[in-house]
């Protein structure tokens, strides 16, 4: 049997209710459509960090896996300033579509309890892809210190009251410092430095007791005798030093503080993006070759998930904002 067709005079009566589902529809195939070709073109990653570092290195080992796992470029735009300040602004403000990625280090968490007015918020004003890479820094200390570990250093502090210093080129070093003044009961004094070399040539001119080193930047010095490494911060011993015990191992369990570096996209930017990112980055850092290249860095390959990530940077947040709160650091 032949199926009717509807009258003329029902099909016009239909045509506006089926000109508004279409409607409806549109957007929605559009979306998807759109998601489905993420990533179509080039991606810029910001560092707001100048070029030469750890994490400019580091951005662009990933920069290179990433693209070459999502087959588009990956392009590497350096916009120092402001405590890191000036490049996060510019991809907290860019349109949220996972082309304009932040990449950055745990020093940005660590900014606004340093910095009067600071923004724009590590924590609230981005959504959080991964944690890429961590660095387990070595408490570095001059040839003077008793016995060559932290009990020593934590000793002459404590017999030399304001006497003691510690060298800090940045807010988020003298933050680890302060928390282990807290944890030791110490009372290693700060002096500021413009830069890690800097505090460098005082450590090994015995003008400063201690500082805070990546593992690997810190071998040279110590095998040629200028210097010690007292302690590890993170929670496990750094191959370099593989006959050092953790600040934990020394007699303060629970401390244990790594810097990192981690990915970060605009506030709103869809959940399917950020799903697609994050996927591709803990892909490309599970891989022998990243691993290697990251540990030739001195950094630890990570690759975690954006909730992991998220977590991180609550915990941070809430430990420096604690820390600076014991130890009377104001915004400046």
């Amino acid at each position: 049997m032949r199926k009717a067709w509807p009258s003329p005079s029902l099909a016009r009566g239909l045509a506006p209710y089926l000109a508004a589902a279409m409607s409806l529809l549109a957007p929605i195939a559009a979306h998807a459509d759109a998601a489905g070709r993420y990533p179509d073109r080039a991606i810029n990653l910001i560092v707001p960090i100048g070029a030469g570092g750890v994490a400019d290195t580091s951005a662009r080992i990933l920069a290179q896996r990433l693209g070459d796992h999502l087959k588009v470029p990956v392009v590497v735009q350096n916009k120092p300033g402001a405590a890191q300040a000036i490049g996060a602004e510019l991809v907290a403000r860019a349109k949220p579509d996972g082309y304009t990625l932040l990449f950055s280090t745990s020093g940005f968490v660590a900014a606004p309890m340093l910095i009067k007015g600071f923004k724009p918020d590590p924590v609230e004003d981005f959504d959080p892809i991964s944690l890429i890479a961590s660095s387990n820094n070595v408490l570095v200390g001059a040839n003077a210190i008793p016995g060559g570990r932290l009990k020593g250093l934590v000793e002459l502090a404590k017999a030399k009251p304001g006497q003691v210093f510690y060298g800090s080129p940045s807010g988020a070093t003298t933050l680890v410092f302060e928390y282990l003044n807290q944890v030791t009961g110490a009372k290693l004094e700060p002096i500021l430095y413009q830069s890690t070399p800097a505090a460098w040539a005082d450590i090994i001119g015995g003008r400063v007791h201690a500082t805070m080193e990546g593992p690997k930047l810190a071998q040279g010095q110590v095998q040629a005798g200028k210097a010690q490494v007292l302690a590890v911060f993170g929670h496990k011993r750094a191959p370099e030093f593989p006959d050092v015990p953790t600040v934990a191992e020394q007699g303060y369990p629970g401390f244990g503080i790594e810097s990192w570096q981690g990915l970060w996209a605009p506030k709103g930017t869809p959940a399917e993006v950020v799903r697609t990112l994050e996927q591709a980055v803990v892909a490309v850092m599970a891989t022998p070759q990243m691993k290697q290249e990251m540990r030739a860095a001195g950094l630890d390959a990570v690759g975690s998930t954006a909730a992991e990530f998220g977590k991180e940077l609550h915990d941070n947040a809430a430990l420096w904002r604690k820390v600076a709160t014991e130890a009377g650091i104001e915004p400046q």
